[in-house]
């Protein structure tokens, strides 16, 4: 009995000379990790990105006597892809962003006055941006204000009892700014989610218009509401 004894002494014994030299290693290691923090995320360098969206927004279509129509809503998708370069100083970020996205936003509205038929209908085909954006970093946190210029690929279409259906595409040029927030989550990607507003302003088509057709010589109102989530890679930068 007293061997039995005398082992189990000798064996709790090394067993918390064990666990006090363990405790020690892991209070070293906690120590060593503190005074070693991680390097804080470095955002300088170019990047390429993808994005999908929705866009919201309004038209409304003028002839040269007055609004030809009311203001109508417009809805559908973007898909794009992104191209950049950031600066980072300290806290703050300084950038160059461009895209180019597939848009798929689109809305009709009936003739003010006319009799069922009369419909005006105004589409995007793309819209591209080209903006400065500033930022402030945290960690690897980022919150940005952007503004610049876009221009879009847009179309109108009018259908009208007698005359047919009469259709007309320009390139358009307009002003953008915006909000975002993007976050480095896995090595070299980060992830984003922004808002920005376009403006495309008032402009004329059908001026002259096809035979049998009403001019929009008052102009073509356009805007935009874009929400988008996007994936950026960052490449390495000297």
């Amino acid at each position: 009995m007293r061997p039995f004894v005398s082992g189990c002494v000798a064996f709790g014994a090394l067993f918390l000379v064990s666990l006090g030299c363990g405790m020690a290693r892991a209070a070293d290691g906690r120590a060593l990790a503190e005074e070693e923090p991680h390097a804080p995320y470095n955002w300088t360098g170019p990047y390429f990105g993808v994005s999908v969206g929705v866009a919201t927004g309004a038209s409304r279509q003028s002839a040269a006597a007055g609004d030809l129509t009311p203001t109508f809503d417009m809805t559908g998708g973007v898909f794009g892809l992104a191209l950049g370069y950031n600066w980072q100083f300290g806290r703050l970020l300084y950038g160059f962003d461009s895209d180019f996205s597939l848009d798929t936003q689109r809305g009709t509205s009936g003739y003010l006055g006319a009799p069922t038929g009369f419909t005006a209908e105004t589409s995007e085909q793309w819209l591209a941006t080209y903006r400065g954006r500033m930022a402030y970093v945290r960690d690897s946190w980022m919150f940005y204000l952007t503004a610049g210029g876009a221009n879009a690929e847009t179309k109108i279409i009018a259908t009208e009892p007698g005359a047919g259906i009469g259709t007309e595409s320009k390139v358009r040029w307009g002003w953008t700014a915006g909000v975002g927030v993007e976050a480095a989550r896995i090595h070299s990607f980060t992830v984003k989610a922004e808002y920005l507003y376009v403006d495309f302003g008032n402009t004329s088509y059908f001026n002259p218009p096809p035979a049998g057709f009403i001019n929009r010589a008052g102009g073509v109102l356009l805007y935009d509401h874009i929400f988008r989530l996007g994936l950026n890679h960052k490449f390495p930068s000297n």
